[in-house]
């Protein structure tokens, strides 16, 4: 039998036609940070009359339960830094349930214009750099960043205090075995990982931001950064959260949770892969998070 993803992998692997796709992803790119505009100029005024200076951002997907869960961990234990839903969902029900979480919640939820990518690192990344250049450069705040929507704090936290006076703090990735190419790269470098990555403006503003991912370099979504941004950083002017696991007990199975700095749950997967796609386990999941970290299911607004 012919495999398939073998031959996909090799015909990639070719130099010119992987030049061909970059193009192709470059055009797309372009054309979406086009779109709506204006909509993101007008919520980042919207944004700067709260008094607010300091905005952490979150790339919503399709899971509902997730932002119900994220929203009330934020209003519970951080409260330095203001969230913002910013909805990348493909699904027009999963837009609305976001959009009125937030609502019930006080979090300011924007819906961005539909994502033209299928796949999940270039959606996301597109839709980050949507934010940052029709959002971001316009709010000119003093510091803001990025968080997974599954990714929640479970006891009082401060991305404001973790940043201090450095230009960046977040998750230190390195390039990973890639897709396409198995050959080495010269600088091979390190990236912030999307899911918690959070900047001083002022440091960053005149760089060239790109969350996309760098597939040629084994970079997942914010290696694009390398090059204009964390290349040109001295290490001790990068805060780096430090990776560790917790232990869930869901009936009798002890299951690891990623968590950083202790204070962040990382459920990872939730859109799509993972236990937490299953619905039996998501429910037990979810009554877990909402009785050991927030004070039980009563103030859910969504169900599983």
């Amino acid at each position: 039998m012919v495999n398939l993803k073998h031959i996909e992998r090799s015909i990639r692997r070719n130099r010119l036609v992987w030049a061909m796709l970059q193009y192709r992803d470059l055009l797309v790119y372009r054309r979406f940070r086009g779109r709506d505009v204006e909509s993101g100029r007008a919520f980042a005024r919207e944004l700067a009359k709260t008094g607010g200076d300091n905005f952490c951002f979150a790339v919503g997907f399709n899971t509902p339960w997730v932002v119900d869960v994220l929203t009330k961990a934020w209003v519970t234990y951080s409260t330095d830094v203001m969230l913002v839903v910013v909805d990348n969902s493909s699904s027009v029900a999963a837009r609305k349930a976001h959009q009125e979480i937030c609502a019930k919640r006080g979090i300011p939820y924007l819906g961005l214009p539909k994502n033209p990518e299928a796949n999940p690192a270039r959606s996301h990344g597109i839709a980050m750099n949507w934010v940052y250049y029709n959002i971001v450069q316009h709010l000119e705040p003093e510091t803001f960043g990025f968080i997974d929507h599954d990714c929640l704090p479970i006891e009082p936290f401060s991305l404001r205090g973790r940043l201090g006076d450095r230009a960046a703090y977040g998750w230190r990735r390195l390039p990973g075995s890639n897709y396409y190419f198995t050959q080495p790269v010269d600088d091979p470098g390190w990236f912030l990982w999307a899911g918690l990555c959070f900047y001083q403006y002022a440091a960053v503003s005149d760089k060239m931001i790109d969350f996309r991912p760098t597939m040629e370099r084994g970079m997942d979504t914010g290696g694009g950064n390398w090059a204009p941004v964390y290349s040109k950083l001295r290490s001790e002017n990068v805060g780096f959260a430090v990776e560790t696991q917790t232990l869930i007990d869901i009936d009798g199975h002890m299951v690891g949770y990623q968590t950083f700095d202790r204070a962040l749950l990382h459920i990872g997967g939730a859109s799509y892969k993972g236990l937490s796609t299953q619905l039996d386990y998501r429910q037990k999941l979810s009554d877990h998070i909402w009785d050991t970290y927030l004070g039980g299911t009563q103030d859910r607004l969504f169900a599983v």
